[in-house]
């Protein structure tokens, strides 16, 4: 039997991944103070944001808490996810790309790492209404958790031995 056929385009909205993403970087910039995120912290967006297994764990988090003691609460958000944002890089990068053709984000700097500034006042009208609220709520809890520690210790954290991590 062969396997059934699955739309990937339907699961990764390439759209949906573009307002996240511009969402996110104009929360990180609020809480960072101006400050834009790098693209390898983008790149942890949408696997943590599209999950719901993610997005329930985070919802009980209170936005005031750091990352870590998150991550250490919620040890499920790190379940597969290598493979999740192996998965998700290109619909982050086509969303990005998208933000960036639409002028909802910038791109700063063309060194080895690209950071992403936010450029416009408003949204296309209607847009925000469209968006499921359960993720734009936890791209602004990342978006707080994010600006708080460098891209560094956060893909230790993530990704690393939890007891290398110093805070």
């Amino acid at each position: 039997m062969s396997e059934p056929y699955l739309d990937r385009q339907l699961i990764h909205n390439s759209s949906l991944a573009c307002f996240l993403l511009a969402h996110f970087i104009e929360q990180y910039q609020d809480a960072a103070s101006g400050q834009p995120p790098d693209l390898p912290k983008l790149m942890l967006v949408l696997p943590l944001t599209w999950s719901e297994r993610s997005r329930e764990a985070l919802s009980k988090r209170n936005s005031r808490s750091t990352i870590a003691n998150v991550m250490r609460e919620a040890p499920v958000l790190k379940i597969d996810l290598a493979q999740r944002v192996t998965g998700h890089m290109p619909t982050t990068l086509q969303g990005l790309n998208l933000a960036v053709s639409s002028r909802l984000v910038g791109k700063i700097g063309s060194g080895d790492v690209a950071s992403f500034q936010s450029l416009a006042d408003r949204w296309p009208r209607g847009i925000r209404n469209t968006i499921p609220t359960a993720m734009l709520k936890t791209v602004e809890k990342l978006a707080k958790w994010f600006a708080a520690e460098s891209t560094e210790n956060l893909y230790k954290l993530l990704f690393g031995i939890p007891n290398e991590i110093h805070n």
